[in-house]
């Protein structure tokens, strides 16, 4: 393991247990350490040089925390919005402009990006990983599209699952408690000798389900069955292959346009294989390709209304999406102070749908860019980088970044830099229009056959300027760092729905407005992240941090919509057996929501107060000594409202009616105390 850095490029040679340098281009078989990440260059680098915010959740935080999900888990991170529609549908989003809409964060597993190309969004709890599963995860806070493209627009959350250090075995999780709450976990892994190098084999399985305390209509309406596993072979210095696989079947709700959809039959699997190749010691390749499929049955929750007068009803209807993506990347170590790396990307992805028009969807992506980073003198690191996103459906984008990190000392690192991201429109947003069957007026049928859907829209931008610094103090104990950021979001797209009158005041099907709109005004926020971890002991680990942000519109107004405040607090002890504790405090400051109900989708908006809450997470546990090969695990795990239950996002109670499809609550989730038991075991 490196213990520090030393030399003239420390992003890639290290200072071993003996002194040696050590090449980083030799590491593939190394596992990162907590201060080293991957995700922000593409390439192994210390903390302290990388050129954007970022946090490292490993795999012991994972394990100790009380979170039952990826999304759960994300909460602990500085600057980022977690909100739960439902149990099947959280909302993620980072440092500002976090709606139900769900798209301004790109979610990668190993490498391949895990959005939904219907909406381009992720669906969090339809990933085909258990959170037992996670290695690792490095969260970006701000832009990314240099390096990621279209989508990675006010964040990057990359989930590792490839173990660094496999070992064999099996794996059993059990968790059960009220609303419902069940989750069973079971692996095998294996580790083999094979023509001078290793084999590693993870095949993972799992179900699991949860009811909503805010719906009192519906069964259990989270509910999968789940399966992940890897084949990887590592020999030595030289390669480092994997094929991977995953699939999940289940069902749930998410949200559409301007309503809760349940999805059933749920169907989403994937299949990819990767490698990197040392082809010198200066030069490496890696290359990835994938292919993605999610089929899904939609079911509309409410009906479509206007001031009280039934319009439509949604018909039913199901979507294919199979995506196939190829990527390759090079990076060459020029001297001891330059690393360039270059790469480029393909990706064909269609929708079949009878209920949309056109039947068939279609899309084709490609990419190429190129990223440097040079050490002109000891201190100093500059990074550049150029991307090039071209699109058979949407305008190309160019993503420019350029940072400068100054390290005057080992132990802190100021950083400035500045990057153009974008998010491409999603198909729903740009090319989607719906067939209706059930409609009061033949103009309605006529309406939503040319509207939702805009050909016209542009993609949406965002420029931000970033500052940091990060330092590490009293033998590396005590870790502080501070990021500040200035946005400036252009082109943002929102959904209109305007209905216009006649002369005796009718509704005039025609000319109303049901559709997606780039906004004409710019947006701005400014704000920043602080944090600290201090570790006194190994066993022991206390942790804060807090986000700050203001966004205005372009005459300089706040808007209500944005929590000014976001401040987590924890502490863990985690010894090697024994009593075990996590402990999490989220607090989110007030806000405003403007909420439009779902069966009155063309009057004015109602706004609704949130915020000024805090959420407990807490985990009890007990870890036995290892008893010849077999280890065990059981606690307790609390996710309590602290002063009465809230809604982190405005939702409604929709009576029973003739009309609707399902009588449910729409909109946010209620927040109640939820008490979980869980049993963990390995040999």
């Amino acid at each position: 393991m490196l213990l520090q850095e030393e030399g003239d490029f420390p992003d890639l040679v290290g200072v071993d247990e003996t002194g040696g340098i050590v090449d980083e281009f030799a590491l593939l078989e190394e596992a990162l350490a907590a201060d080293e990440i991957k995700s922000v260059s593409k390439h192994r680098q210390s903390i302290f040089w990388s050129a954007s915010a970022v946090n490292v959740i490993t795999k012991e935080e994972i394990r100790s925390s009380g979170a039952n999900s990826v999304a759960d888990l994300l909460r602990r991170v500085p600057g980022l919005d977690v909100y739960e529609m439902k149990p099947s549908f959280p909302l993620v989003g980072a440092r500002a402009l976090t709606e139900d809409t769900n798209n301004l964060v790109l979610l990668l597993v190993d490498g391949r990006e895990a959005l939904i190309e219907l909406a381009g969004f992720p669906i969090w709890a339809a990933l085909t990983i258990d959170i037992d599963e996670v290695e690792r995860i490095e969260v970006i806070r701000g832009p990314g599209s240099t390096l990621y493209g279209a989508n990675a627009f006010a964040g990057v959350v990359n989930i590792t699952t490839l173990a660094d250090r496999h070992k064999t075995g099996a794996e059993v999780a059990l968790t059960a408690g009220n609303q419902g709450e069940h989750r069973l976990f079971g692996r095998v892994r294996g580790t083999w000798e094979l023509g001078g190098g290793t084999l590693d084999l993870h095949l993972g399985v799992g179900t699991g389900g949860r009811r909503s305390p805010s719906d009192k209509y519906d069964e259990i309406i989270q509910a999968d069955l789940r399966s992940h596993g890897y084949l990887r072979y590592r020999l030595g210095r030289r390669l480092d292959a994997s094929l991977q696989a995953g699939v999940l079947v289940g069902q749930g709700p998410l949200y559409l346009l301007v309503g809760d959809f349940h999805v059933n039959e749920v169907l989403n699997h994937w299949v990819m294989g990767k490698a990197e190749v040392s082809l010198s010691p200066d030069v490496k390749l890696k290359a990835q390709f994938y292919h993605i499929r999610f089929f899904g049955d939609y079911h509309y929750r409410t009906t479509f209304q206007a001031y009280g007068v039934w319009l439509a009803n949604v018909p039913d209807f199901a979507m294919d999406t199979p995506t196939l993506d190829g990527q390759v990347q090079v990076d060459v170590k020029i001297g001891e102070r330059l690393l360039l790396t270059g790469g480029a990307n393909g990706r064909y992805t269609t929708l079949e749908s009878d209920k949309v028009i056109p039947p068939e969807l279609s899309e084709l992506r490609g990419a190429v860019f190129a990223h440097a980073q040079w050490r002109p003198w000891d201190p100093v690191q500059l990074t550049g980088g150029l991307r090039l996103d071209l699109n058979s459906e949407t305008e190309m984008a160019l993503s420019p970044r350029a940072v400068v990190v100054y390290r005057p000392w080992t132990d802190h690192a100021f950083r400035l830099g500045y990057s153009l991201a974008f998010r491409k429109p999603s198909f729903i947003e740009r090319q989607m229009h719906f067939k209706i069957e059930e409609a009061a007026f033949p103009e309605v049928v006529e309406k939503l056959a040319e509207s939702v859907g805009n050909e016209a829209l542009v993609n949406e931008k965002v420029h931000s300027v970033e500052a940091g610094w990060r330092g590490r103090f009293f033998d590396e104990e005590l870790l502080i760092s501070l990021d500040l950021f200035y946005n400036v979001y252009v082109d943002m797209i929102y959904f209109k729905s305007e209905m216009a009158s006649d002369s005796l005041g009718r509704p005039d099907i025609l000319r109303s407005t049901f559709q997606f709109l780039n906004q004409g005004e710019n947006v701005t926020a400014i704000g920043g992240e602080a944090q600290v971890t201090w570790s006194p002991a190994p066993a022991w680990a206390f942790w804060g941090n807090l986000g700050l942000r203001r966004v205005t519109d372009e005459g300089g107004d706040h808007l209500p919509a944005e929590p000014k405040l976001r401040a987590n607090l924890g502490c863990r002890w985690s010894p090697g057996g024994g009593p075990l504790l996590d402990l999490a405090l989220h607090y989110v400051s007030s806000f405003q929501v403007a909420f439009v109900l779902p069966e009155k989708p063309f009057e004015d908006p109602k706004k609704v107060p949130l915020g000024d809450s805090i959420l407990a997470v807490i985990r009890l546990g007990y870890r036995l000594g290892t008893w010849k090969s077999l280890n065990t695990e059981a606690g307790l795990i609390v996710r309590m409202p602290v002063g009465g239950d809230f809604r982190e996002f405005p939702g409604i109670a929709i009576t029973p009616s003739r009309r609707s499809v399902t009588a449910s609550d729409f909109g946010g989730e209620m927040l109640v105390r939820m008490i979980s038991l869980y049993l963990r075991g390995s040999f």
